[in-house]
């Protein structure tokens, strides 16, 4: 038995129009998945929805706008209706977080990088958990970050969002477990994505990055999907509750 093998699954991948979320869509749709995957507008999901048919995968894009709470209703009942049920839930998608540390942000900045960062998620997790539950049967794979295990003065916002998804994979992990629902988080370090081009842009400043990183350098997207395809499959069935760093060692 193929311990990978995703065929005849039907797998969400959010923020899937680039970066990690692409390459993780990929990693699922090579594996036999079926893909449903979400971009933030019409243009960026029609392109990613033809890359990913040009390489034979089946593959469904639809919009996905975390800013607007409807959006997100809206695109969790038409992946339902369209498919039926979903077998692998990977939340990737996140908004713009401000930099810099914490101190002097607003109210408003706070509760705009909660709501579309954690809040979010709680939608599309209560559209699709409890038909998990039913078939005693899914994975839920939050994306996390390496910053929500360590104190920041350069991502304060960011780190608090991401620590709160860490949070709601012991919550979910306890509420899940008993109907054979796996939830996870992958918490990477640097990675070569729009998202954090200002480390590898530049390179003496890539070279820093990778100086203090045990494997001498950062992260490419496929270095996350890996991660991804072993929680969504049965070879990760036992794999729960966690909170998984691929950051190179850094945390080490």
């Amino acid at each position: 038995m193929d311990m990978f093998n995703l065929s005849g699954k039907v797998a969400l991948v959010t923020g899937a129009t680039k970066g990690m979320g692409q390459a993780i869509a990929e990693a699922l749709g090579a594996a036999g998945a079926t893909l449903v995957i979400s971009g933030r507008s019409a243009k960026s999901a029609a392109e990613t929805e033809a890359h990913l048919s040009s390489r034979g995968f089946r593959a469904r894009a639809l919009v996905m706008d975390l800013n607007d709470p409807e959006s997100v209703e809206t695109f969790a009942r038409t992946a339902k209706d369209a498919f039926g049920r979903i077998d692998v839930l990977v939340l990737n998608a996140a908004a713009n977080t401000p930099n810099g540390p914490m101190i002097g942000r607003t109210e408003k900045e706070f509760d705009d990088v909660m709501a579309n960062n954690v809040k979010r998620n709680l939608t599309l997790i209560n559209a699709f958990s409890r038909d998990m539950i039913d078939r005693r049967d899914g994975s839920i794979i939050f994306m996390s970050s390496r910053v929500a295990k360590r104190g920041t003065a350069q991502l304060g916002l960011y780190a608090v969002a991401k620590a709160a998804i860490d949070q709601y994979v012991r919550n979910l992990a306890i509420e899940l477990g008993p109907f054979n629902v796996n939830v996870n988080s992958i918490c990477p370090g640097p990675v070569r994505t729009d998202f954090s081009r200002v480390l590898w842009e530049d390179p003496g400043r890539e070279a820093q990055v990778a100086a203090a990183t045990p494997m001498q350098r950062i992260a490419e997207p496929g270095d996350v999907a890996g991660l991804a395809l072993l929680l969504a499959s049965s070879a990760g069935r036992f794999i729960h509750g966690q909170n998984i760093s691929v950051d190179g060692g850094m945390t080490a």
